[in-house]
């Protein structure tokens, strides 16, 4: 729901008349821009002079926008007051005596903001001249498209990645982190927190057209068509990477990222968001203001979505009668040209989001206005991508760990020859009753990585290439980052005589500049071993005579309890396929006499309860015969 052109119009100029007054009571630096819009072509210099930007310049952010997506290499140097006089660019650190090019990636047709902190020298502002010390360089040494300098602007606040107000960050649990807990009972629980990325979405929003425009209240459906302006787009969690929790995992929203581009400054960007939950529970936003109405809609239901107030600050549903009051939307400003626009899953919400394989989450543009131009309405803005950040939780078999001893690993990403790294499964000196349930990566990096793309592959002996791989993200990891990655119920890692992988697909800082290579230090299995039950049937020969009547044998008679995949011994592989079978995965193949030995419970039917047995055996807190009728 949009709020009212006037009322954003006023929240914009509120907004920028509180930043005027706050900015003239505290003696900081004053922000000064200027527009430069010149092309800087290969081995060509932009000369500037400090006078242009006030008295008291402690950084210049120089916009550049590239025709297109790729690389530039740029060097900078700038006079000082004092010796050394000059100073250069040297790989994102400014040092006396010659520089070389700091390379940063650029997307295309979009102004990128590049920040150069200025606040450990002093700088000098008369005379404007080409002269030292008055001046500065900007040089264009490779690019990938044709680059312009757009604006440069001293003292910006915020990110180099959003700028002004437009910088935000998540409050919710941080990607990355993670919590282990052995329960002393046989069993752990582990909880850990990564990101799945979207990336190439290139959608345009345009606002005034929200789904109830293309809404059909006869089918409960959508007319709209790729070729019709929308302000939305749903996008489906698989579509990040995240399947659909398995009967014995849990999984929790926790925040987005959305990637926006638009061609005009976003001086004011007011955007909200939607996600499927657990229909008719609190958070079903949809389906309890439609209630309110005298002829609801029985086809709403199942989403929760943000509203905000119409033109005279009232709102068409009434608030009081909701549980759960929908949150209003999220105003950003001074956003330039790009923005991570970031939307947490609202506390009371998370624990009605649902994450099934259709699920989605949908970003909204509801408002955005440039001031350069009396704080015309812009219509349009462009969704390059977006990473969604959840937290997985399980209760495993647990017995103990293992460490990778080994010297620590570099890894170069861009080079698949050298940005991932294999260890073999005997380094951990596991058996084939040890079964691995996670696994814990240790990195140490150079300098903290704004999003960390990684993957992990593992021999899998229930695949039918033997080998499954996963890819994730960390957002922000830190220099000495550990990353929790609980192995998914469906794989069986070959402990005897597979590998485990770790590859590093991408990394960049805070400025957009590539972090090259990061150490793997640490690698530690987490498993469970299964002690082997071996039976002994001793039959006794007695010769009789009778008559015989066919009848069928029944199927009990041959089970082996526990052991669903048949293959004569009860372990963890089983608790693994009678899992996928109590989660009605169609796929599991396991076999008739598989289902009647997975019923430990003995009621005709395979659940969570039969599950929920076959581990406590296996965590040895009963005995076997407890597995049988």
């Amino acid at each position: 729901m949009r709020t009212a052109t006037k009322l954003r119009r006023f929240i914009s100029a509120a907004v920028c008349a509180a930043i005027t007054a706050t900015m003239a009571a505290f003696p900081t630096s004053t922000a000064y821009a200027v527009n430069v819009n010149q092309k800087l072509p290969v081995d060509s210099t932009y000369t500037g002079y400090t006078a242009d930007y006030g008295t008291s310049v402690e950084s210049l952010t120089i916009y550049v926008t590239s025709s297109a997506a790729g690389t530039m290499s740029y060097g900078f140097g700038i006079g000082t007051a004092a010796s050394p006089y000059w100073i250069e660019m040297n790989n994102g650190t400014l040092v006396e005596g010659e520089g070389e090019g700091t390379s940063v990636k650029l997307p295309a047709s979009t102004s990128t903001p590049i920040k150069i902190d200025l606040s450990k020298f002093k700088l000098s502002y008369s005379p404007k001249t080409d002269q030292y010390p008055g001046r500065f360089e900007f040089r264009n040494y490779y690019s990938d498209g044709t680059i312009t300098i757009d604006k440069i602007v001293a003292n910006e606040s915020g990110s180099s990645s959003g700028g002004g107000s437009g910088s935000q960050t998540s409050e919710n649990t941080k990607s990355g982190s993670y919590t282990f807990k052995d329960n002393k009972d046989g069993t752990a629980t582990i909880s850990t927190t990564l990101s799945g990325t979207l990336d190439d979405i290139d959608a345009v929003l345009t606002r005034g057209y929200d789904e109830d425009t293309y809404y059909d209240p006869e089918t409960g459906k959508s007319t709209w068509t790729e070729s019709d302006p929308i302000n939305s787009r749903k996008l489906k969690y698989k579509d990040f990477g995240i399947a659909a929790p398995a009967a014995d995992e849990k999984i929790t929203l926790e925040s987005f990222t959305f990637s926006v581009s638009s061609e005009v400054n976003m001086d004011t960007f007011m955007y909200g968001c939607g996600l499927n939950v657990v229909y008719m529970s609190p958070a079903d936003s949809e389906y309890w203001i439609e209630q309110q109405k005298s002829s609801p809609d029985t086809h709403k239901g199942y989403w929760y979505n943000e509203h905000g107030a119409d033109a005279d600050g009232e709102y068409d549903f009434d608030r009081d009668a909701l549980e759960i009051v929908p949150t209003e939307g999220t105003t950003l400003e001074d956003c330039g040209k790009w923005v991570d626009a970031v939307w947490d899953v609202p506390a009371e919400i998370q624990e009605y989001a649902t994450v099934k394989d259709g699920d989605a989450i949908s970003f909204q543009f509801w408002y955005g206005a440039n001031k350069e131009n009396g704080y015309e309405e812009y219509d349009e803005v462009e969704l390059k991508s977006a990473t969604c950040t959840y937290t997985l939780e399980k209760t495993v078999p647990y017995t103990g760990s293992a460490a990778y001893s080994g010297s620590a690993i570099s890894l170069t990403q861009g080079d698949d020859t050298t940005n991932s790294a294999s260890v073999s499964m005997k380094e951990f000196s596991l058996t084939a009753n040890d079964t691995p349930v996670a696994v814990k990566f240790k990195l140490s990096i150079p300098s903290e990585i704004k999003k960390l793309v990684f993957g992990v592959g593992v021999s899998d002996t229930n695949s039918a290439n033997q080998y499954s791989d996963f890819q994730y993200a960390v957002l922000n990891a830190a220099t000495d980052q550990e990353i929790m990655w609980i192995i998914p119920s469906n794989v069986a890692p070959d402990v005897l005589y597979g590998n485990l992988t770790f590859g590093y697909y991408y990394g960049a800082d805070s400025s957009d500049k590539l972090v090259n290579t990061i150490k793997l230090t640490d690698v530690t299995v987490y498993y469970a071993t299964t002690e082997v039950t071996t039976t002994t049937t001793t039959s006794t020969s007695t010769t009789t005579t009778t008559t015989t009547t066919s009848t069928t044998k029944d199927p009990t008679v041959d089970a082996v309890w526990g052991d669903a995949d048949c293959n004569g011994s009860v372990d963890v592989l089983d608790a693994v396929l009678l899992a996928r079978v109590a989660a009605e995965d169609t796929k599991t193949g396991i076999t008739d006499q598989g289902k009647i030995n997975s019923d430990v419970t003995h009621d005709n039917t395979v659940k969570n309860d039969d599950l929920s047995l076959l581990l406590k055996y296996l965590a040895n807190l009963i005995p076997y015969e407890d597995l049988c009728p």
